[in-house]
């Protein structure tokens, strides 16, 4: 019993669980149903706002198109502007700015008047052999023009230079004379003495040949006489080089060269004087000539001996065991003579080179005095000094009661037709760049005009802005007509770094359409505007350069977008 009453508990316990068990979970799922049917709701809503934002978004952006794009586009219309294709050079540069400076022009005095004796003059009496200025016209600050008087000099100081340079000039003469003189005097006697030289030179070899003659046919028996000819011959020779044949041909010699002195010294005012000076040089000449003869006829009688000594060498013919030691002797007479010729010679031709230089020298320096005293008489003038050119002065060299003892400035002057602009360009740019290239300038105050310039210098010493560039300063001259330039005008200089090699067609960038990598330019047919292909190379940045496509002068069209004419005719 109380098994099957345990039975039926449990029995009734799992009904009652079952049921609890069969509610829960119909909770569960009336809570998942709920969720469920809310998520479906959610996505509803969501669905339609969107719907809703995107009819509002449509209907606004037809309410716009409709009330304002439609009725500008309708206001709007592309036009095509007719152009020419322009033929010209196109270039690209470096710009740099910079600002206009005058050039400066000097005049200046170059006249060296100094002398090798103004160290041991005193300082007054040097003073007094240089021009002193008597009064300047001229101040900084002022502008001149040409022709405009500048320095007086005083005419003391004038007479007292002109006479310096005068006398300069006249000694320089008369030590050319004197120089001419020696150097036909040397001459003369360079050639006496090489004459004379050669003759001993030649009587050795002569008398070599005698004595070899003599020994050969009759040394012996003819010794004695052949020594009495030697020895009348050496006599003779003698004669001709003893102290007082010396001493009577200097005398003669002087004598001659003072009648040639006095004949060039003698006053041409005075026919007296010269009608003397020309009977002593006569005299003087016959003397010397004489003289000369006399030399001469040693000469001969020396000859003479000579030609005996040829008679008797017929008449030796034997005694040969002398020969040997006789050759030998005679053999070294001869040498010795002949170098003595040979020095001669060397002699004489250093003689002659020296007198040659003496006489080069003084011709020089009679050039050089003629030439500064010329040079000061072109100077000088009337006395005054006046401007060779026009400008502003910038410095005065000299002042009053001031001697001019050295050569430099008498005035400088800023000049317009000489201006410059000075820029600093990049150390990137400045290899790309040399003195004379041609460059370009436009200036602020005339927008609508160019210069011209060239590169007068580049300095290669770099200046620094700041820390991260580095610039050169380079130096244009203005060519052409500045005279509407001013000092400190604004110039914009632009350097030629590329350019085409020729003249090429071009047109402005904005004509060209690009499309699909391909380039096209507007041309008209038969009314309607239409892209043709052309081919396009250099370009300077606003224009490029039209290989094939555009003949020159030919006629495209650049199109735009204009606002289209109403009604009454207004945009």
């Amino acid at each position: 019993m109380q098994i099957m009453y345990r039975m039926m508990r449990h029995s009734s316990l799992g009904q009652r669980w079952k049921k609890r068990h069969r509610h829960k979970q119909r909770k569960i799922h009336s809570r998942e149903e709920a969720a469920m049917s809310k998520k479906k709701m959610s996505k509803k809503k969501k669905l339609h706002i969107l719907l809703w934002i995107v009819a509002v978004l449509v209907i606004a952006g037809a309410a716009g198109y409709t009330l304002f794009i439609k009725p500008m586009m309708e206001q709007e219309e592309i036009v095509y502007r007719e152009n020419t294709a322009q033929y010209g050079i196109l270039q690209n540069g470096v710009t740099e700015s910079g600002t206009v400076e005058f050039g400066v022009t000097s005049q200046v005095y170059d006249l060296d008047l100094s002398t090798e004796d103004d160290d041991d003059d005193d300082d007054d009496d040097e003073e007094e052999d240089y021009l002193k200025v008597e009064e300047v016209y001229v101040a900084v600050g002022q502008r001149i023009s040409e022709g405009d008087p500048v320095y007086k000099f005083t005419q003391s100081s004038i007479d007292k230079v002109r006479k310096t340079l005068t006398y300069a000039k006249t000694e320089a003469q008369i030590a050319l004379n004197e120089a001419q003189t020696q150097y036909d005097v040397g001459v003369l006697t360079a050639g006496l003495s090489y004459d004379e030289t050669m003759l001993a030179s030649s009587l050795a070899e002569q008398s070599y040949n005698n004595t070899i003659a003599q020994l050969s046919n009759d040394l012996a028996a003819k010794t004695l006489e052949i020594e009495q000819l030697l020895a009348d011959i050496y006599d003779i020779q003698c004669s001709l080089v003893e102290d007082d044949y010396r001493d009577q041909r200097d005398d003669l010699k002087e004598a001659y060269e003072d009648a040639i002195e006095d004949v060039e010294d003698a006053s041409e005012e005075y026919v007296t004087n010269r009608v003397t000076a020309a009977q002593a040089f006569r005299t003087a000449r016959e003397s010397y000539e004489n003289f000369l003869k006399q030399f001469d006829e040693s000469n001969e009688e020396i000859q003479d001996k000579i030609d005996q000594v040829y008679e008797i060498q017929e008449e030796i013919l034997y005694t040969q065991q002398l020969i040997q030691k006789d050759i030998l002797e005679a053999s070294q007479t001869y040498e010795s003579d002949t170098l003595s010729g040979s020095i001669a010679q060397n002699t004489y031709d250093s003689s002659l080179t020296g007198y040659e230089s003496s006489l080069k020298k003084a011709k020089e320096e009679l050039e050089d005095a003629s030439r500064l005293l010329a040079d000061f008489e072109e100077f000088i003038g009337d006395g005054t000094i006046y401007a060779q050119g026009s400008g502003l002065i910038t410095e005065v060299g000299f002042s009053e009661d001031e001697y001019l003892e050295t050569t430099g400035v008498l005035i400088s002057y800023a000049t317009s037709d000489a201006m410059t602009v000075s820029v600093d360009v990049s150390e990137e740019d400045v290899v790309t760049m040399k003195v004379g290239d041609s460059v370009t300038l436009a200036f602020t105050a005339y927008e609508d005009e160019t210069y011209e310039g060239i590169i007068q210098s580049i300095t290669t010493t770099a200046t620094s802005r700041d820390t991260a560039t580095v610039s050169y300063p380079v130096v244009i001259s203005i060519h052409g007509d500045t005279s509407k330039l001013y000092e400190g005008m604004t110039a914009d200089v632009t350097f030629i770094t590329e350019a085409t090699d020729a003249e090429v067609i071009y047109v402005p960038r904005k004509a060209i359409v690009e499309e699909n990598g391909k380039y096209y330019i507007y041309k008209k047919e038969q009314d309607e505007y239409v892209l043709s292909p052309i081919e396009t190379g250099f370009t300077d940045g606003e224009n490029v350069e039209i290989i094939s496509g555009l003949d020159k002068d030919e006629t495209y069209y650049i199109a735009g977008v204009a606002l289209k004419e109403d009604s009454n005719g207004e945009e």
